[in-house]
């Protein structure tokens, strides 16, 4: 007797207990949990076998984060998974795991099977983007991966929305600094403030980047600063752009732009954009000598046509020097240049005539072959541009009453006006 009880015993331990009568059950799980799932109807119904003392969705039993389930009658609980708050107990260095739900009954503590999920990828309408809020200007919306300018005067703040939940984190690299932005829950973004000392930062690094982690994925907004002023300390101010291409202009921190197209009969045409397409001197003709005055930000730059090299062997180029406009002296044989040029008066040459455009290219190609030392505007007006090198005729010029002067007088008259204007300028 004693043995066979002691079977029998043995026996009863190995057989599976009962369900517990205040066990939980999954009625209703949805076939797909792809989170965060903001708006989306993801219903999980749970029945318990007794009235539970608290009943709570979880990643595990100790953790901090849970969402209570709400009770929907007959011993059922309900939970709509595309919640926000369940969004925020994903754990932030993951793209799949489990969630559970738990219940207490007085003393004892039951646990759900697992509800497997994973990580959504954005969706059309929620993707991740950028908003660029600017004072007095249109705001922006920028896509992740990309690259965006942006002017610190007038910058408000950054925000990244499509990825507000509290598990997802943001920070903005700048060199070696690593900046936490601000979670605002409210409005569903994270954002930077930037302050004064911050901007500052910005300005002298010229660019930074906004990284936003979610899971074990990470996507990122990279933004370059418009200068305040160009940076001409230690940088070359010469600088060449072949014909019908472009080139940055030195100091602007790949900011501006010089293009240029085909270089013929000592001009070209060229104009000054922004990295994003933005006109700062609209497209128009320029020669050699001429300048053009532009600013940036609060300061006024001079942009000088050093040289048009148009050759038969090799590629024909534009040369440029890029210098503060505060104590520019403008080349006043390239003034003298340009009033030939616009001029509505006919020039004689050797018994010929010729259009103020063909006179001064004409000038041009003289002075180009000049050799020694730069003529001063004094050679130039008195030697090179009055008379033939060939025969020493002098040049003159038939104004529009019919009178005919020589070219040197018309030059001296025309230096004297363009001094005087100068002079009343200052």
């Amino acid at each position: 007797m004693h043995r066979a009880a002691a079977v029998l015993a043995a026996a009863a331990l190995t057989l599976p207990s009962p369900p517990a009568q205040d066990g939980l059950r999954l009625t209703r799980v949805p076939t797909q949990v792809q989170l965060p799932a903001p708006g989306a109807n993801l219903l999980l119904e749970v029945e318990a076998g007794a009235e539970p003392d608290a009943i709570w969705l979880a990643v595990a039993a100790a953790a901090q984060d849970r969402v209570p389930l709400v009770a929907a009658g007959s011993g059922r609980y309900q939970l709509n998974l595309g919640a926000p708050a369940v969004a925020d107990l994903l754990p932030s260095g993951s793209d799949h795991g489990d969630l559970f739900v738990f219940a207490r009954f007085g003393q004892q503590q039951v646990t759900s099977p697992a509800i497997a999920w994973s990580r959504a990828l954005p969706t059309a309408a929620g993707r991740l983007r950028c908003i660029v809020r600017n004072q007095g200007a249109v705001t922006r919306r920028v896509a992740p991966d990309s690259t965006t300018w942006i002017d610190l005067a007038r910058l408000e703040r950054l925000e990244i929305e499509g990825a507000a939940e509290r598990q997802s984190t943001a920070v903005a690299r700048l060199a070696e600094l690593d900046l936490p932005l601000v979670r605002r829950a409210d409005a569903g973004t994270w954002t930077l403030d930037p302050t004064p000392s911050l901007r500052e930062r910005l300005a002298g690094s010229g660019e930074f980047e906004i990284e936003l982690r979610r899971g074990t994925g990470t996507e990122s907004f990279r933004f370059r600063c418009i200068p305040a002023q160009l940076d001409l300390t230690d940088v070359d101010a010469t600088f060449v752009v072949p014909q019908r291409k472009r080139a940055l202009l030195p100091g602007s921190r790949g900011w501006l732009e010089v293009r240029i197209d085909d270089i013929t009969a000592g001009h070209v045409r060229f104009e000054l954009v922004t990295a994003e397409g933005g006109s700062v001197v609209p497209a128009r003709l320029v020669h050699e000598r001429d300048h053009v005055e532009f600013a940036l930000g609060e300061h006024r730059y001079v942009l000088v046509v050093e040289k048009l090299v148009n050759i038969l062997i090799g590629e024909d180029h534009a040369e440029f020097v890029v210098q503060p406009a505060a104590g520019f002296q403008p080349d006043r044989i390239g003034l003298l240049l340009a009033a030939v040029r616009a001029s509505k008066d006919t020039f004689l040459r050797e018994d010929k005539e010729y259009s103020g455009g063909e006179a001064a290219a004409f000038l041009v190609a003289k002075l180009a072959a000049q050799r020694g030392d730069e003529p001063s505007v004094d050679d130039f007006v008195d030697r090179i541009a009055s008379r033939s090198s060939r025969s020493g005729q002098p040049y003159e010029v038939r104004r529009a009453d019919g009178e005919v002067v020589p070219m040197r007088d018309w030059l001296r008259a025309e230096l004297q006006r363009l001094d005087a204007a100068a002079k009343k300028s200052r």
